[in-house]
């Protein structure tokens, strides 16, 4: 009932000398792939050069919940320092969407700079920290640090 075919075999000694011959062959023809290998790049280059490049930002938001009662407002402000009570709202000032916010580079910059008066004189918060940590007082022998001077409302191309 299962009658071999001859032709529907292939052996081993078989298998490798078609293997032999394919490989022989593309050797052959090695002037024609290069000729495409080089062209294809060359392609590639060109239309990596002439194509604008397409960046792509995302951008994550919540919204804040409004609760009424006295004290989701209280759970409220327990959930902006990271604690999560279980009854908090989880708006936009709350655990991880918090952690987020202070990441913002932005955010974080525009906090530093913000003006603050003390003893009568109008510097950024920056600012006070680096006279409150003393680090001027390390910084007097290095040329680079002892220039760098945080102003207040500075953008950052003053840096």
């Amino acid at each position: 009932m299962n009658k071999q075919i001859p032709g529907e075999q292939i052996s081993l000694k078989e298998l490798l000398v078609k293997m032999r011959e394919g490989y022989s062959y593309l050797l052959s023809k090695w002037r024609i792939i290069f000729l495409f290998a080089i062209a294809g790049a060359l392609l590639g280059l060109s239309y990596s050069f002439i194509k604008k490049p397409v960046y792509t930002a995302y951008l994550s938001f919540a919204l804040e919940d409004d609760q009424q009662d006295g004290l989701s407002g209280a759970l409220g402000l327990v959930s902006q320092f990271g604690f999560d009570i279980g009854e908090s709202g989880g708006g936009m000032f709350s655990g991880a969407n918090l952690i987020e916010l202070f990441k913002s580079r932005t955010m974080v910059e525009q906090t530093l700079l913000k003006p603050a008066v003390v003893n009568g004189k109008t510097i950024s918060l920056a600012e006070m920290y680096i006279q409150h940590a003393k680090w001027r007082e390390l910084w007097v022998n290095n040329a680079a640090l002892s220039k760098l001077q945080f102003q207040p409302n500075a953008g950052r191309q003053t840096f």
